[in-house]
């Protein structure tokens, strides 16, 4: 009698375990992001666009495809957050710019912000929990601001915006 109480029960927890829907385990579930567009170039074999995808908790809108078979693609969206991964056959990677060099000595954009209502000490705590490369927070008096720098995978840096409370 008393395996059988155990095994009831168990089977009511199964039961109750698989009626229960499932979130995603992203620390931006819950975040405000604010209409944003980013665009990125990449090699073929990339794992950029799964990147941006589960940290984000982006949904695929559209894969495509350039004519010449020179590029595939993915646009992804949460909300009027967009990023669109180009991956091209003939990508080249930073590195082959100028063996040596560093990000910040080349021509193009450093890094880009969006805005959000995070409270960003609990999302780098929890980016980091991911190994996410989530960096220094920045407190800009001038600006208003928070910013909490992220580096993805392939070295692109992204600032995540929070606006002081008033």
């Amino acid at each position: 009698m008393k395996n059988t109480l155990i095994l009831v029960s168990a089977l009511i927890i199964s039961l109750n375990a698989i009626g229960q829907k499932k979130e995603p385990n992203n620390c931006l579930n819950n975040i405000h992001l604010e209409p944003s567009f980013i665009a990125f170039t990449t090699h073929k074999n990339s794992e950029l666009g799964n990147w941006y995808k589960n940290t984000f908790g982006l949904k695929i809108v559209k894969e495509f495809a350039f004519p010449d078979g020179s590029t595939t693609g993915v646009l992804m969206k949460k909300g009027e957050f967009v990023v669109e991964i180009f991956f091209r056959n003939d990508a080249l990677k930073k590195s082959e710019l100028k063996p040596g060099s560093n990000s910040e000595q080349w021509s193009g954009f450093m890094k880009f912000g969006f805005y959000t209502d995070a409270n960003l000490v609990t999302l780098k705590a929890c980016l980091k929990r991911k190994n996410i490369n989530a960096g220094r927070i920045f407190k800009d008096d001038n600006l208003g601001v928070d910013l909490l720098q992220v580096i993805d995978p392939e070295g692109n840096i992204l600032e995540i915006i929070s606006r002081h409370k008033k």
